[in-house]
């Protein structure tokens, strides 16, 4: 029977007080370093409960990105792993302790996010008593986390015995190794920031659940590189976070989310082919309006100018979505990790055009057009003097969206913007490249859409309970 062995309630909530002083701790301790990304020093957890006060049995659950929070309560059920605390109790009652795990979960500041809940977890481990068995799962950054640890313990490099395990439930893991045992219907790839080092002794005990689509956890590096690369860049890394962050971005990128991240590249991915098809016509334009105003050559103004228009619209409605300087940093971080060169590429068109200030171009480009398209009426009524007028109104336009541009545009980087889009367009294998850039774009926006990372693991959760309650009952 299991009531056989309950521990008092009161000496139960004295184990519960210890392990939330633990917690308070090392949340305190990771606000004060491992938050900033900067090394922290060992936590010091509290001493191992020992006597009728050590449960049977302790699930430690770690939830995902925005679930939970440092001044969290443990004992409350939070996210998508709430039903297992409501599964598990219902069978073992109180011979099991199950506490979620309260740590910074920020959807921004990834990597020292998710350091907090690293050493936590190290933390809560340390402190439970020395009897009890353990049994862990988490959910996206918290899978991350319990993954982290999970790795340490196999390999002899964590607080506790890696014996005390008796199973490990990842769910939506940024860093799934294709390798590991999957419950539920396998999901080909990998995580977005590639496998993590191997569990050791606990590889026959850790198990994990992707769901199909999900590329924080099925993401492959020969189908979609580009993607693939920014996750390796930007999961686990906090040094190129703060690179990115110091650098050039615009205010408010401060605190980058890999998520975050690929979304604004997924976007520039799918526009980047037709803003480099029309890099060519964009250079010629420019070089021939100022001579056509010069002649007075009035048809010829109005058609460069509405030419101008539509080659620039793939470059307004992309910036309107995205950070240019930030989508290139990214692209720079993450080219060393893609052997196909398309991330290099893409890094250097968008880091030329970050230079534009498209807002004030888009400005310029259609009080032109619309100047153009007035004085061309007046031309066809005969109204040959307004017509004139209206070239009057139009050099300054001209003259200030040459200047926008010439920066960007012209002259070396230019020159350099101007040889890229050729290759993108002349050379079939680079122009395949770009294609596949906008196919990976697309694929990342349909997955952003489905919303398959948050609502796909109904049954992802019910496998894990499943696996926990059969691994705790294996020990009856």
């Amino acid at each position: 029977m299991v009531g056989s062995r309950n521990p008092s309630r009161r000496d139960d909530k004295r184990t519960r007080r210890r392990g939330t002083a633990t917690l308070t701790a090392c949340t305190l301790a990771c606000t004060a370093g491992a938050c900033l990304g900067v090394a922290a020093g060992p936590i010091q957890a509290a001493p191992a409960a020992v006597g009728a006060a050590c449960p049977r049995w302790t699930a430690v659950l770690v939830p995902g990105t925005g679930e939970t929070a440092p001044n969290a309560d443990p004992t409350r059920p939070a996210g998508l792993l709430a039903p297992i605390r409501d599964g598990l109790t219902a069978r073992f009652g109180t011979d099991i302790s199950v506490r979620y795990l309260p740590y910074s979960a920020a959807p921004l500041g990834y990597a020292a996010s998710k350091t907090t809940g690293v050493e936590g977890l190290r933390a809560e481990l340390t402190g439970l008593c020395e009897s009890t068995q353990i049994v862990l799962a988490g959910y996206s950054q918290g899978a991350d986390a319990v993954g982290e640890v999970a790795s340490q313990l196999g390999r002899g490099l964590g607080p506790i015995s890696p014996e005390r395990v008796l199973a490990v439930g990842l769910l939506s893991d940024p860093h799934r190794d294709p390798n590991t045992a999957q419950l539920g219907d396998a999901a080909p790839g990998e995580g977005i920031g590639g496998p993590r080092e191997g569990f050791g002794q606990l590889t026959s005990r850790v198990k994990t659940v992707c769901a199909h689509g999900d590329l924080y956890c099925a993401t492959s590096e020969q189908s979609s590189p580009v993607i693939a690369a920014i996750g390796r860049a930007f999961t686990g890394n906090p040094a190129l976070t703060s690179q990115t962050t110091t650098g050039n971005a615009s205010a408010g990128t401060s605190g980058l989310e890999p998520g975050s991240v690929v979304r604004q590249v997924a976007i520039v991915a799918g526009g980047l082919t037709g803003v480099a098809a029309n890099i060519p016509a964009i250079l010629d334009g420019l070089a021939q309006l100022p001579a056509a105003l010069t002649a007075a050559d009035l048809p010829r103004a109005h058609q460069i100018v509405g030419e101008l228009n539509n080659a620039f619209n793939p470059l307004v409605r992309m910036a309107a979505q995205v950070d240019l300087h930030l989508v290139a940093q990214a692209l720079s971080l993450a080219a060393p990790f893609d052997s196909s060169g398309t991330t290099a590429a893409a890094a250097q068109v968008v880091d030329i055009l970050a230079q534009v200030d498209v807002a004030r171009l888009a400005t310029d480009i259609g009080k032109g057009q619309e100047i153009a398209w007035r004085a061309a009426e007046k031309a066809t009524t005969g109204d040959w003097l307004g017509a004139g007028l209206g070239l009057v109104e139009l050099v300054p336009i001209a003259a200030d969206l040459a200047g926008l541009a010439a920066q960007a545009l012209t002259g070396e980087q230019g020159g350099q913007l101007a040889s890229l889009a050729s290759n993108f367009s002349g050379d079939p294998t680079a122009g395949t490249a770009l294609s596949e850039l906008a196919r990976q774009g697309g694929d990342a926006a349909t997955f952003y859409r489905s919303g398959v990372h948050q609502r796909g693991y109904t049954d992802g959760v019910r496998h894990v309970l499943d696996y926990l309650t059969d691994s705790i009952d294996n020990t009856r």
